[in-house]
Parts: structure tokens; C-alpha cells; sequence
């Protein structure tokens, strides 16, 4: 399988991913797209992570548009070599860390310190959609999580008795993206 950077540094640059049937969903270029567009402002210089990366498509997407640097969070040792390729390919393992983890061994052995965290766990791990919290402790102040999540999954319904909840929710098909601000009082 194959995905494409869209902008910046790296546009048009063709990256690959091994095909792991139904249980891997890349996120599709035009979700890719307006997510990298709404963050914009916030790029430069970021520093990222992109956790249950899967094909790395968003991290290598923010570092085209001037991250300076990304964190791959995943669990499957297969995908991670892929993504290392990649990063080779594209010039950037100076920029990239690599974690070959779950995302609660990441979350309790990491610090805060992200600008913008995008959280893409499998739909179907209900587990792990409740991690949002948790994974919010690894952002700097005023840094940005984004969760991709199936349009069956109400994410803001968890958070209904805390200050914790998304600022900006966008529909592409069956596909949801929360956007969440770590606030200074977090």
C-alpha cells in the first residue's frame, strides 16, 4: 500500500506501508489535508507525535509542513519498520523518534512536551478511546490533540463533567476529528 504527501517539503513524495487487511484504515488524503490546514498556524517548529501511527501519514505530513520534529507511536513491529523507512527515504530519521508500544506504556513513560499530538487508535478498541485524557497530559500548554475516531463513537459524551472537551469537531464521512487545547489550568 502506498499514500502520498500532500504539501510542503516533501509534496508528491510517495511513501509506503505494508496492507494489513480490515484492521488498517490510513487516514485519507483529503481528512489529511483539512487537519494539516486547520493546524497550520501551529506547525512550524512543532514539536509532534503521532500515536497508533499506522502508516505515519500525518506525522510525515506535519514534518513536510515544518514540524521540526515527530514521535511514532506503534504497537505492530512491521508497521514501525515501514515508518523508519520512510523516514529514511525521506531524509528526516534526525527528525523522527520511533516507540514500539502500546499506548498506555507510551503515556506512563513519556513527559509533556508536544505541540500537537494526533491519536488514531483502531475504531474498533474501545479501550483505548478512553485514553484521551490521559494522552492530553503529554502536551505543552495551549498544544493540540487531535483524536480521530468513526462517527459511532461520541467522544465529547466522556468528558461531560470535566473542563476537557473538544473546541471543534469535523464530520468527513464516517470519519470524526476532535480538536482539543491543553488549557494552562489543565
Amino acid at each position: 500500500m502506498k499514500f502520498r504527501i500532500i504539501s510542503g517539503e516533501f509534496k508528491g513524495r510517495i511513501l509506503y506501508t505494508p496492507d494489513r487487511g480490515k484492521s488498517f484504515r490510513p487516514t485519507l488524503e483529503r481528512t489529511r489535508e483539512s487537519v494539516c490546514e486547520i493546524i497550520k498556524p501551529k506547525l512550524q517548529d512543532a514539536v509532534t507525535a503521532d500515536i497508533c501511527s499506522g502508516s505515519g501519514a500525518l506525522g510525515f505530513e506535519m514534518l513536510s509542513r515544518g514540524a521540526s520534529r515527530a514521535d511514532f507511536v506503534e504497537k505492530d513491529r512491521n508497521r514501525l519498520d515501514y515508518l523508519k523507512k520512510n523516514a529514511k527515504i525521506l531524509g528526516v530519521t534526525d527528525r523522527c523518534r520511533f516507540y514500539n508500544q502500546d499506548v498506555n506504556r507510551f503515556i506512563n513513560n513519556k513527559d509533556g512536551c508536544y505541540d500537537i499530538i494526533y491519536y488514531d487508535p483502531p475504531y474498533d478498541l474501545c479501550k483505548l478511546k478512553d485514553l484521551i485524557f490521559d494522552i492530553s497530559f503529554l502536551l505543552s500548554t495551549n498544544g493540540i490533540l487531535i483524536y480521530e475516531h468513526s462517527l459511532d463513537y461520541k467522544s465529547k459524551d466522556i468528558f461531560s463533567d470535566i473542563e476537557f472537551k473538544p473546541y471543534d469537531i469535523r464530520y468527513y464521512g464516517n470519519t470524526v476529528i476532535d480538536f482539543y487545547k491543553r488549557s494552562a489550568r489543565l
